[in-house]
């Protein structure tokens, strides 16, 4: 139990992140719906919150003391507290799409494509406030220096790992596609190494291939680059740098327009990158962690984008 507990949201989550791996199934519950909706927990009863939970209302009481709270009350002020500054109500934004999208005649494919392309436009929106820039810069240079990066992502994350594939082999890096195909996964995933870098992404029903190869490599010290959708991932606590990408659950075929667009960021990054550190010494090693883009980068550089 902590002697002091968090007072502020933003510590309260990572002490979620930090001791998840090591709470029991019924607490595990716990925190993924608190850090998958503070908003609705910050407003929750007990009950309501032990009924969402499927745990007992004495278990929400236990989570909380877990983190240093005399109990869930106590803890439930952190999240009413970010309620009141004014935090973003993503979670609102979603619900309204999430009723329209219901409420749409079932045979008006229009209805259904505006309702999807501003629900993905509120993803994305939501991308900028929730994606840190040092995260971004550390990433960068992880897929710069790694000798050889290999990717890996199934079932709805698996359009996101083929175009950072794509992107990476368009550099010219060193990149390999970590497809399953023919049943090789394990001996695919057994070439990494410490010099290596494995991108790992997955999202809610979470891929257990892919949980699987990411803790091996976590395992093995090879440094991890997670895109995941909550800080409850598995791939969280296992991951150097971790990309938390809120998805818009307007449906059950969930847009994919953010983590897209945060992949195209990357690989866009990084061409600039490289360039700058091949042309006249723009980019000093030493200064890599603050990576400060130069402005003549765009102008200077050799890297174009082209249409696919």
């Amino acid at each position: 139990m902590n002697s002091e507990p968090p007072k502020d949201f933003d510590r309260l989550r990572e002490a979620f992140q930090q001791r998840f791996e090591s709470l029991s199934p019924h607490l595990k519950r716990i925190a993924r719906h608190a850090l998958a909706d503070p908003n609705r927990l910050a407003l929750q009863t007990v009950v309501e919150v032990a009924e969402e939970t499927g745990v007992q209302p004495s278990t929400l009481i236990r989570f909380a003391k877990v983190f240093g709270f005399s109990g869930f009350s106590e803890m439930q002020s952190v999240f009413r507290l970010r309620l009141i500054e004014g935090a973003p109500s993503y979670r609102d934004e979603i619900y309204r799409h999430r009723n329209k999208l219901e409420e749409a005649a079932k045979d008006d494919p229009s209805a259904i494509l505006k309702e999807y392309a501003d629900a993905s436009a509120l993803a994305v929106s939501q991308l900028k406030d929730d994606i840190d820039d040092d995260a971004l810069r550390r990433a960068v240079r992880m897929m710069d220096s790694a000798n050889a990066v290999y990717v890996i992502g199934q079932r709805r994350a698996f359009p996101v790992a083929a175009y950072l594939a794509y992107g990476l082999t368009r550099l010219e890096y060193r990149c390999h596609l970590l497809d399953s195909v023919g049943g090789m996964l394990p001996q695919q995933a057994a070439m990494l190494g410490k010099d290596d870098l494995l991108i790992g992404v997955s999202f809610a029903e979470y891929s257990q291939p892919v949980v699987d190869v990411v803790g091996d490599a976590h395992i093995r010290k090879v440094p991890v680059l997670a895109i995941t959708d909550s800080l409850a991932s598995p791939l969280a606590p296992r991951s150097s740098v971790c990309f938390v990408v809120r998805d818009t659950e307007v449906h059950r075929f969930r847009p994919l327009a953010a983590p897209v667009v945060l992949a195209q960021s990357l690989i866009i990054a990084l061409g600039y990158y490289r360039d700058a550190r091949n042309v006249g010494g723009s980019c000093d090693d030493n200064k890599i962690d603050g990576y400060i883009p130069d402005p003549a980068w765009p102008q200077s550089s050799n890297f174009k984008t082209q249409p696919s």
